[in-house]
C-alpha cells in the first residue's frame, strides 16, 4: 500500500470514528436512560482496555447509591455499575445535591457555553460543581489545561483570573466602606449611595461613590482617595438612568442595608474579596418590589462573580446569591447587553451634557468620543 492510500485509509478511518460519536448531549441522555432513577452529577470520556467510552456517575436522591453506566461512543450501554455511597462520598455530594433545583441550563447548554468561551471542543469531562458558591458546571478538555465553570442557573462564564491577568481595579472592602463614608460626609443630608467604581489613578485605586439627592433627583460622582475627595461633579439624570433613580426614590424606605452594610455582607461571605463596583438595582414586579445591591467581586481566589446582597433586610439575613458576573460591553449605555440603536438613543438624551456615567474620555461633555467607542464596540 502507497503512502498516500495509508493515508486516505486513515483519513477515513478518522472520519468514521467521529461520525460514530453521538456527542456529550445524547451521552447525556443515554446514561439518564441507563439509570433513571438517579440525578446526573458528572459525564466523561475515557479510555477503557483501549477504548474510548462515555462514563457517567449517577446517585439517587438519598444519595445513597450510585449508578455507573458505561456507554460505546455509539451510545450502547456496555455496562451499569451500582453501589452503595458512603459517608465520605455523601458529604462531599451533598452541598451539590442540596442545590439541584437551581438549575435552569442542562448539560448540552454548559457545554456549548464553555466551548464558546474556550474555542474549543474536544470536552474530557463536565461534573456538577460548587465554585465561589455559585452551582456550575465544571468542563475540562483533553489538552489538560483548557477548562470553564459555566452558572448552571444564568449560563454565564465564571471567570477564574490569573495574578498578572489585565483585571479591573479594585479596592478591598475596608477602603472601599471608608470611601463611602468620605462621600457621605462631603454631600451631607439628603443624599444617600446608591453605587461605586473602583478607579484605577497613577498614584494608587480611588474609590467614585455615586451618590442621589432623594429631595432633588440630582446624582453626583464623588471620587475619594482614602480620607480626601478629589472631585464632586453633580449632575442630572439622563436617559435611561432617568427611570433607575426615579424607582430607587420610590422604593429607598424599603432599604435597610445601605451600601456600606452590603460591602460588608460580600466581605463576610468573601473574605479579602476586592470590590470592583456596585450598583442599587430596584424594580416594581406582580409578585412586589425588589431592591438589591449588585457587587461585582474578585474573590480572594481571583474568581469574578457577582453577588446580589437583598436591601430590604437586615445585612447578611436576606436571601444572598452569586452568580457570573454581567460585564457590559462599552457603549452598552442601558445595559441590555449588546450595543445598538437603544444605546444611540440613550446617548444623544445626554449629548452636550454633563455626565461623568456616560463620559468615557473624561473631559467633561458626552460627546464625539463616547460616540466612537459604541460604534466600535456594535453589536
Amino acid at each position: 500500500m502507497s503512502f498516500k492510500a495509508l493515508a486516505v485509509t486513515s483519513s477515513l478511518l478518522a472520519a468514521t470514528i467521529a461520525s460514530a460519536d453521538i456527542g456529550f448531549p445524547a451521552a447525556v441522555d443515554a446514561s439518564r436512560a441507563a439509570a433513571p432513577q438517579g440525578n446526573l452529577f458528572a459525564i466523561q470520556k475515557r479510555i477503557r482496555s483501549g477504548v474510548m467510552v462515555y462514563e457517567s456517575e449517577l446517585y439517587d436522591a438519598p444519595l445513597s447509591n450510585s449508578y455507573g453506566p458505561r456507554l460505546s461512543l455509539s451510545g450502547a450501554i456496555l455496562r451499569l455499575d451500582q453501589g452503595h455511597v458512603n459517608d465520605a462520598t455523601r458529604a462531599t455530594l451533598q452541598p451539590v445535591a442540596d442545590r439541584l433545583g437551581e438549575l435552569q441550563i442542562g448539560f448540552a447548554d454548559a457545554i456549548n457555553a464553555a466551548n464558546a468561551d474556550t474555542s474549543r471542543t474536544d470536552v474530557q469531562k463536565v461534573s456538577l460543581e460548587i465554585e465561589a458558591n455559585i452551582l456550575a458546571y465544571h468542563v475540562d478538555y483533553f489538552d489538560g489545561v483548557s477548562r470553564a465553570d459555566i452558572d448552571g442557573a444564568t449560563g454565564g462564564v465564571i471567570p477564574h483570573h490569573l495574578p498578572g491577568d489585565d483585571m479591573d481595579p479594585t479596592n478591598p472592602s475596608t477602603a472601599v466602606v471608608a470611601a463611602v463614608g468620605v462621600a457621605q460626609a462631603e454631600k451631607g443630608k439628603g443624599w444617600v449611595s446608591i453605587g461605586l467604581e473602583s478607579e484605577a489613578e497613577a498614584g494608587g485605586n480611588t474609590v467614585e461613590v455615586l451618590l442621589l439627592n432623594l429631595n432633588s433627583g440630582v446624582l453626583s460622582l464623588v471620587d475619594v482617595a482614602g480620607d480626601t475627595v478629589l472631585s464632586d461633579i453633580e449632575f442630572p439624570p439622563a436617559g435611561g438612568q432617568v427611570r433607575k433613580v426615579a424607582k430607587i426614590r420610590a422604593n429607598w424606605s424599603l432599604v435597610v442595608t445601605d451600601l456600606a452594610g452590603a460591602v460588608a455582607v460580600a466581605e463576610a461571605a468573601y473574605p479579602g474579596a476586592g470590590v470592583v463596583n456596585a450598583e442599587l438595582e430596584a424594580e416594581t414586579e406582580k409578585t412586589g418590589n425588589t431592591v438589591e445591591w449588585k457587587l461585582n467581586l474578585i474573590t480572594a481566589d481571583l474568581i469574578e462573580i457577582d453577588f446580589v446582597v437583598d436591601a430590604t433586610v437586615p445585612s447578611g439575613n436576606g436571601a444572598n446569591f452569586a452568580m457570573a458576573p454581567v460585564n457590559p460591553l462599552p457603549g452598552d449605555l442601558n445595559l441590555d447587553g449588546v450595543v445598538n440603536a437603544a444605546d444611540i438613543t440613550e446617548l444623544f438624551g445626554a449629548w452636550g451634557q454633563v455626565n461623568p456615567l456616560i463620559d468615557v474620555d473624561g473631559d467633561g461633555i458626552v460627546g464625539g468620543a463616547e460616540l466612537t467607542q459604541l460604534i466600535a464596540n456594535w453589536s
